[in-house]
């Protein structure tokens, strides 16, 4: 396939119309071929592009990829693509399904545009050493065993290492070595370090966060919705049972996000997880694909 294709820029969990985290969103992809959606993908630099095509299955089929990479998940594109749906006039207020690469999911769209989706139910893996952890962070040790928490792998769709540090100083001012978090990831079979340091109990945020990526060509994420329903899981397992959350993302890079998170559980197991946010309007992005990749 060569020509005009539609490719649309939105902004996902934006806070008062600002800020958020850039998706890509192609929704005219039909005939693409793999190659041409990695090298669009590649092309537009977004951290995540999501191709919107035919499902037998659900409503749409969604694709995610990374510049590098097709990834079986994407919070933050599976925002933008139903919000561009909803602004397009595609599709009104209400429920639909998205088939991904991690399952089938429900995304719901009301009457505002704020698109809550439907993550898998979490999936706990392995526990890595505050030691071998810090050194990739720039941190001590300490940073991270201070907090009680462990340093743990969670899935709510991809599998990102929790990484607790005590406060708020610590998560702004701590150097990561991107070389060194990629060959971790790439050892571990995980896709990124989600940093979060605890917010005072007063605030209304319940954590402040950073996401590094850098196998999957992301060395720093401004909003990562599948790391969102990840760290809820977590906190609600390992902080005492909590069932909604307000995660802040993206303060260094100066493009503050809001993510929502909700768990319900049944005698102490997990059994939903959801994450949702406001959009900004898509824009339309001129584009052409020249030739067949």
């Amino acid at each position: 396939m060569s020509g005009i294709i539609e490719v649309y820029v939105v902004n996902a969990f934006v806070e008062d119309n600002r800020g958020g985290n850039p998706a890509g969103v192609v929704i005219n992809g039909t005939s693409l071929t793999e190659p041409q959606m990695q090298s669009i993908a590649a092309e537009l630099g977004y951290s995540e592009t999501a191709f919107i095509l035919p499902s037998k299955k659900a409503d749409y089929r969604v694709r995610f990829f990374t510049p590098t990479n097709e990834v079986d998940f994407c919070g933050h594109a599976t925002v933008g693509a139903f919000a561009t749906l909803f602004h397009l006039g595609k599709i009104d207020a209400g429920e639909y399904t998205q088939q991904t690469g991690a399952g089938i999911l429900k995304v719901e769209v009301s009457p505002e545009g704020r698109i809550t989706m439907q993550q898998v139910l979490p999936q706990f893996g392995d526990e890595y050493a505050a030691e071998d952890v810090a050194k990739l962070l720039g941190l001590s040790a300490e940073d991270i065993l201070a907090t009680g928490l462990p340093v743990q792998a969670v899935s709510t769709g991809l599998m990102d290492v929790i990484v607790p540090v005590t406060d708020e100083r610590q998560l702004l001012e701590m150097t990561p070595d991107l070389e060194a978090i990629k060959a971790f990831n790439a050892r571990t079979k995980t896709g990124a370090l989600h940093v979060f340091a605890l917010t005072p109990t007063e605030s209304d945020i319940s954590a402040k966060c950073r996401n590094f990526a850098p196998l999957l060509g992301i060395d720093e994420e401004s909003a990562t919705g599948s790391a969102a329903g990840a760290l809820a899981s977590y906190l609600h397992i390992f902080q005492g049972g909590k069932y909604r959350y307000l995660f802040e993302q993206g303060e260094l890079l100066n493009r503050r996000s809001l993510l929502w998170a909700s768990v319900d559980s049944d005698g102490g197991k997990i059994t939903a997880v959801q994450v949702g946010g406001l959009s900004d309007k898509p824009q339309r992005i001129p584009f052409r694909l020249e030739a067949d990749a």
